[in-house]
């Protein structure tokens, strides 16, 4: 059994501008995948650095130009589905400053 790690893909002492949390510089290059660009189908995770697919939570590199490898995944086109028109809005009544609110609440009660 070989017990040894493979070296990464990238080496961190080269000059290619990888990120710093990038996978090619943990991973040997079968370790990760590598999309076209950010995408919601492969979140970033905050705890180790790394992009994961959702399916299966493999290392997922966003930036092929900086690793010198090109994209195995491509990141789908989201859209924003149109809005329904709004419906027409009532009319804004307007109260005179020097009228008292006679609303329910601030009704009065004659006094006997």
């Amino acid at each position: 059994m070989n017990d040894e790690a493979a070296a990464p893909f990238i080496d961190p002492e080269s000059d290619y501008p990888c990120c710093w949390f990038c996978p090619a510089l943990r991973l040997p290059r079968t370790g990760f995948l590598v999309a076209d660009r950010p995408s919601r189908d492969w979140p970033f995770d905050a705890a180790d650095g790394f992009r994961y697919t959702v399916e299966d939570r493999t290392p997922v590199c966003v930036h092929p130009g900086k690793v010198g490898l090109e994209p195995d995944r491509t990141a789908p086109a989201y859209t924003i589905a149109p809005l329904a028109p709004a419906a027409d809005p009532e009319p804004v009544r307007r109260r005179r400053w020097w009228l008292p609110f006679a609303g329910p609440a601030h009704t009065t009660t004659p006094r006997r």
